[in-house]
């Protein structure tokens, strides 16, 4: 009994699972079913063609001949319907139901208005044949072959001797068993290898993702960069759009960590970090961290006033976090120094130039004083200081002198 218990166990299904993995076994039913259309199809064009050329039964040959022209369209718009990414699951239902009965219906024929032995051998075929298309319900499988024998029992006794009749049962008991048993293992196998390769999918999304995130910060890191730098560059030359980089390097941090130990050196990186993803949110920038405390932010903006205002927003939203810092010189409180280049729509420059344009500027911004923003623009390749402007006329958007 306990082995029974395990046995039903080891087979039974797990509900989320049959469930989740429901759309993709109507997906992979849908590549399978136009093959088994066709073969059926071809079994039936060889059986009316024996009856033709054996039994002289032209009606016959016709019958099977209609009969399987009506399972290949049944068969072909389940699968169209199976194909498409959204489905009504009802229209599938119905028309593998619509199958199910046509197959009853044929045997029928076959019994009442000709030889009742062919009845069975045809019947049993179509019977193995229909368990690929009831894969995605086993339970449904067993009610399906319990019925289908049932009807079978009954149409068959009274055209058939008792002998005939018992052995026709007993072999569409077995065909049936036989079917739900190789549904019940394809079931099996199928949700397996869709779980697997499901959660393979999620741990290579999780390392991809982990590849190119910064532990500490969340944000993008150095290769992250490269890759959206390269896109940014593509972008300004071919579109003519005109591509901002703010690079940006926090003031005295040397210092900060030599005096408040590394794991609140690491709280104002993760504190900058939310900064910057907050930015990214509000403005559509591109956001990462290069360096120990080196961050970048790329954007497209095809005015000076608007590229100007998001960088002296990034410089406010690092004051805002009132972070104490006793050993700068810049101020009593976390401030960073920001170096802006402005890469003009249609420019030469490579993603090399525009980080050394950008790095440059940023060392222009620390040789005066830190915590101000110098900014070179690729069209003349000059550098001014932007003007730091009172906290409330950074916040809105501006007009601006084109770049364009």
């Amino acid at each position: 009994m306990i082995a029974l218990l395990s046995l039903w166990r080891y087979f039974s299904f797990n509900r989320e699972a049959l469930q989740s993995c429901g759309d993709d076994i109507l997906r992979h039913n849908a590549r399978s079913l136009m093959i088994i259309s066709i073969v059926t199809v071809l079994l039936l064009l060889l059986f009316g063609g024996v009856s033709v050329v054996l039994e002289r039964s032209q009606d016959k040959a016709l019958v099977v001949a209609g009969a399987g022209a009506l399972e290949f369209a049944v068969f072909l718009y389940i699968s169209r319907l199976c194909g498409q990414k959204k489905y009504a699951k009802r229209r599938v239902y119905a028309a593998l139901g619509c199958y199910f009965v046509f197959l009853l219906g044929f045997g029928i024929c076959l019994s009442v208005f000709f030889t009742p032995e062919y009845y069975g051998v045809n019947f049993i075929v179509f019977l193995i044949c229909s368990q690929v298309v009831f894969v995605l319900n086993p339970p449904l499988i067993l009610l399906l072959n319990a019925a289908a024998v049932s009807v079978f029992a009954c149409l068959g006794a009274p055209v058939k001797p008792p002998q005939i009749w018992r052995s026709d049962l007993v072999n569409a008991a077995i065909a049936a068993l036989i079917g739900m048993a190789l549904s019940w293992y394809m079931s099996r196998s199928l949700i397996k290898v869709m779980i697997t390769s499901r959660r393979f999918e999620q741990e290579r999304n999780r390392f991809r993702e982990e590849s190119i995130r910064d532990e500490l910060t969340g944000l993008s890191n150095r290769r992250d960069y490269l890759n959206a730098v390269n896109f940014y560059i593509s972008v300004c030359h071919h579109v003519h759009q005109t591509v901002c980089a703010v690079m940006m390097d926090v003031d005295y941090f040397k210092n900060y960590n030599d005096y408040y130990g590394h794991q609140k050196g690491d709280a104002v990186l993760k504190s900058i970090g939310d900064v910057l993803r907050r930015l990214s949110s509000e403005e559509h920038a591109f956001t990462a961290r290069v360096g120990g405390e080196e961050f970048i932010v790329l954007w497209t903006e095809n005015r000076i006033a608007e590229a100007e205002r998001v960088a002296l927003k990034l410089r406010q939203m690092i004051i805002d976090l009132q972070i104490p810092h006793e050993k700068s010189a810049a101020a009593p409180h976390i401030t960073a120094s920001f170096g802006l280049y402005i890469q003009r729509g249609g420019s030469a420059d490579t993603a090399e130039d525009l980080y050394r344009n950008a790095d440059s500027a940023l060392y222009m911004a620390k040789k005066n004083g830190r915590n101000c923003i110098m900014c070179i623009n690729s069209e003349d390749k000059t550098a001014k200081m932007v003007q730091i402007l009172p906290p409330h006329e950074n916040i809105g958007r501006q007009g601006g002198r084109s770049l364009v």
